[in-house]
């Protein structure tokens, strides 16, 4: 799970993408209706034009989509800590965390110290052990008897 810093970063630029998405989609499938009445209808026989129908809906589920969006980022935007605190409780919060911050790392630090002594040992008694098996299996010698 993400932060909500980089939660609201991913749908600011979703919304971008939906922005440009509904920009692209209203210049290649508008109608070339004329701005006043005195203009002449234009028109391109190159262009891909939507019915009003299917231009209206399409244009509507867009919109749709971009107040979603918008609520979303908003609700994001709600979450964030600091909303209705103020800078005094914020720096008291960033001091509280620093200093358990700190005891952490400590605790981290003897841990580390902890076991690199216990790796120690432990690396002692390989040592001692391994030598005993290669005490154990050298020829015994016999002192000559005299006969």
């Amino acid at each position: 799970m993400t932060d909500r810093l980089t939660q609201l970063q991913i749908c600011l630029d979703q919304m971008m993408e939906q922005f440009c998405a509904t920009i692209n989609y209203i210049d290649k499938n508008h109608d070339f209706e004329p701005s006043s009445s005195g203009e002449e209808k234009m028109t391109d026989p190159q262009a891909t034009i939507a019915t009003s129908e299917e231009f209206t809906n399409t244009i509507d589920e867009l919109s749709t989509d971009l107040i979603l969006k918008t609520r979303q980022i908003i609700k994001l935007i709600d979450s964030l800590p600091g909303v209705d605190v103020s800078a005094e409780e914020q720096m008291h919060r960033i001091d509280a965390l620093q200093k358990k911050l700190m005891k952490v790392e400590d605790e981290k630090l003897q841990a580390i110290k902890e076991k690199e002594e216990l790796l120690k040992s432990v690396n002692s008694m390989i040592c001692d052990f391994t030598q005993g098996i290669a005490n154990s299996r050298k020829p015994v010698e016999m002192p000559e008897s005299s006969a």
